[in-house]
């Protein structure tokens, strides 16, 4: 069982790399604790060295973690295909479903590539219309948004949980319903939202949910999962199949694909990889879930009340932490956004920028940082509204 509360200045101690710097970039690269890696490093080396050994025990712990990722978002084993990223997950059903010319897709205008790229992409090839709505902090302001754009010719709506630029926080269950109630179907893209807090696809209502594991949960680069209803799975065309996609074959009958997600998961592959979800798994479930979800949220609102008291200063993520989540966006006016990240990482302070042009800076609050960092990064800030 896990600890009720948690020392997380231990746990700092599995992440050498904070000796260093105050890393601030979960939401695009996560960063792995010690005890994970080294199970991770040995599987993959025995795997390597052993070959047919060992191969079997790798693709009985990669089911395993088939089964305990569905656990944790509250799907059924059948319902989860292993894929690469998030955005594999997304170009599966972008790929996989039947579509007409003049389909309609609504989408967020605050999508990261992962989602923008595979729809438009789908549109250019075959002829479906994207629209895209406006995020707003106020979650009723979105769904109308949504909701204005929607027509007879809707075919799915789609939005992330969380968006990558800002930290916004969707709310999902309620843009689940709204497409279910115009009779189109409801994706939902986890990519920031999944190991930051508790995801129940039932209770979302969502028809598709996509993400990664080496964000937030420090899992292998690499590796992620597409949830797909049962029945819709089995509709999904894989654009690739091969040895291990298919339920049964017959050089005169044909291939009949698996019914489910493994019908994307075929060929010799990096089985001890994805096989190691499970090690980051592990380590949450030692840490406790509740006690991550909490640190995080924490972490988030104690920066966003500084940042919020500095003069000048736009804080482009929601307040109330229902509203938003482990990501934190803001704007010095007139500051050079590359300048302000030249400054931080000469202090040893490891945010991001979100591009060239838009003056702004987004800071990623995991398990692992602490109030001194956020302290050390604020002030840094302050110097920049003073300079």
């Amino acid at each position: 069982m896990p600890p009720a509360t948690l020392d997380f200045s231990a746990v700092r101690i599995h992440y050498p790399i904070l000796r260093e710097m105050a890393y601030f970039n979960t939401g695009t690269y996560g960063i792995m604790a010690e005890p994970v890696l080294e199970q991770y490093l040995e599987a993959i080396a025995s795997f390597e060295r052993r070959g047919m050994a060992v191969g079997d025990r790798y693709r009985v712990a990669t089911e395993a973690s088939r089964a305990r990722l569905a656990t944790r978002i509250n799907a059924k084993p059948e319902e989860i295909a292993l894929t690469g990223n998030a955005t594999d997950g997304v170009t599966l059903v972008t790929a996989g479903l039947d579509w007409t010319p003049g389909d309609e897709v609504i989408i967020s205008d605050q999508e990261h590539p992962a989602m923008n790229f595979p729809w438009r992409y789908t549109a250019q090839r075959y002829g479906i219309i994207v629209k895209r709505f406006k995020v707003s902090h106020d979650p009723a302001e979105s769904l109308q948004a949504i909701e204005e754009l929607i027509t007879p010719r809707t075919r799915l709506i789609g939005t992330s949980h969380v968006t990558s630029p800002y930290g916004i926080r969707l709310p999902a269950r309620e843009v689940c319903a709204l497409a279910h109630a115009h009779g189109a179907l409801a994706f939902i893209d986890g990519a920031q939202s999944f190991a930051i807090t508790p995801i129940d696809v039932q209770e979302i209502g969502c028809d598709f949910f996509s993400s990664n594991c080496h964000k937030w949960l420090g899992g292998p680069k690499g590796t992620g999962f597409l949830f797909a209803r049962q029945e819709l799975m089995q509709q999904l065309h894989p654009a690739y199949v091969g040895a291990g996609s298919e339920q049964s074959f017959d050089h005169e009958k044909g291939i009949v694909l698996k019914p489910d997600g493994r019908r994307f998961e075929f060929g010799t592959r990096g089985f001890a990889v994805h096989a190691s979800i499970g090690l980051a798994l592990d380590w949450f479930d030692q840490l406790g879930w509740e006690n991550v979800f909490d640190r995080i949220a924490h972490l988030s609102t104690y920066l966003k009340r500084q940042l919020a008291e500095i003069p000048g200063v736009e804080l482009w993520t929601p307040l109330e932490y229902g509203r938003s989540s482990g990501l934190t966006s803001f704007r010095v006016p007139g500051r050079d956004e590359t300048a302000l990240q030249q400054s931080f990482e000469a202090a040893n302070l490891y945010p991001r920028t979100l591009g060239k042009g838009s003056e702004k800076i987004r800071v990623s609050t995991a398990l692992f940082n602490t109030e001194d960092e956020i302290d050390r990064l604020v002030e840094k800030v302050r110097e920049f509204v003073g300079g």
